[in-house]
């Protein structure tokens, strides 16, 4: 159904999301952290993203800010919606990244958020952007 990069330094969070999007029809390519994520993007072109923030090598805001820069030359990236989860301090983040500014962010969310609540959201961002 649709393409989903899942961006996270945890193995076990990156498989079992994968598993969830597979058990709902959806290709998924995993990442290690954003440097990994955007190498996956000369290949895999996501229909969505699920991105972690605090990961070595380059962090999840480093990583979107790139996504963002290499848009100007890659349009089929500037509306690639993501949805945050993470395990930061989840009340600050909105002060500390300013998420809410940006359109393509759809939410940010805590790690501990059940599995099918993800899903759910990510589906119906998929849906209001016409890739499912």
């Amino acid at each position: 159904m649709a393409k989903i990069l899942i961006v996270d330094d945890d193995y076990s969070i990156r498989t079992l999301y994968q598993f969830v999007f597979m058990e709902g029809g959806h290709e998924t390519a995993l990442a290690k952290d954003g440097k990994d994520a955007l190498e996956k993007l000369d290949t895999f072109i996501p229909d969505l993203m699920l991105i972690d923030i605090s990961m070595p090598v380059m962090d999840g805001t480093e990583f979107i800010k790139e996504v963002k820069n290499l848009s100007r030359s890659r349009p089929e990236l500037a509306t690639v919606p993501f949805i945050i989860l993470t395990g930061e301090n989840f009340s600050k983040m909105d002060l500390n990244y300013g998420f809410s500014k940006n359109p393509l962010c759809k939410a940010f969310l805590p790690k501990l958020t059940q599995q099918t609540q993800v899903r759910a959201l990510a589906e119906k961002t998929l849906k209001e952007y016409g890739k499912m």
